[in-house]
């Protein structure tokens, strides 16, 4: 919940808080979430979590999807199935964007999806969240790759829990740079976010 990260992982078991973590920081922190699970019908699973947690009028529009808080924050709720589903959500800004069950999701829809992790809101803070148990599917191991220093074991330059790591995109590629800049990149990069 309080780290800085601009991309945070936080895995572990099966009921250890994942989605109520999602569902705090939407509810609390950020004025328009994403909640996404890989199939719509374990997304709106999360709805009657979002009830049970949140002290407020009951604000969901099953048709859109949508709950909206009594002191106005919009979350979300979707589902990501097939490939193509990821442009769905191109040109919706979202501050808080959650993929829960993130090792469910292909690398290409996590990537093309982030790209509209933005606010017109110059305080308000945006980030990405991404929980989930460790990969079951040969697809979900981009997870380990996205975060290796943190749960790669085989790492050069492992990172401690909570430690954040600077990282662009150069040509495609993920590139670990030395804090958070500014850096001189030859070539295009996107910005360095922290994870």
């Amino acid at each position: 919940y309080l780290s800085p990260a601009d991309e945070v992982f936080y895995g572990g078991q099966a009921g250890g808080g994942k989605t109520f973590l999602a569902i705090g920081l939407a509810t609390t922190a950020h004025k328009r979430s994403l909640i996404l699970r890989r199939i719509n019908k374990d997304a709106v699973k999360v709805v009657p979590f979002i009830k049970e947690l949140y002290e407020g009028d009951d604000g969901y529009n099953g048709q859109l999807q949508r709950f909206i808080t009594s002191d106005g924050r919009h979350i979300d709720i979707a589902g990501c199935e097939m490939e193509e589903d990821k442009q769905r959500f191109k040109g919706d800004p979202h501050d808080l964007i959650i993929f829960d069950e993130g090792t469910d999701f292909l690398e290409s829809q996590y990537r093309f999806i982030i790209g509209w992790n933005r606010s017109s809101d110059p305080k308000q803070r945006c980030r990405v969240l991404v929980t989930s148990n460790p990969p079951t599917t040969a697809e979900g191991q981009w997870v380990i790759k996205h975060w290796a220093p943190w749960l790669d074991k085989t790492h050069p330059n492992p990172a401690k829990p909570g430690e954040l790591r600077w990282f662009t995109t150069i040509g495609g590629v993920d590139v670990e740079v030395e804090g958070p800049g500014p850096h001189i990149i030859p070539g295009e990069a996107e910005p360095i976010k922290a994870r």
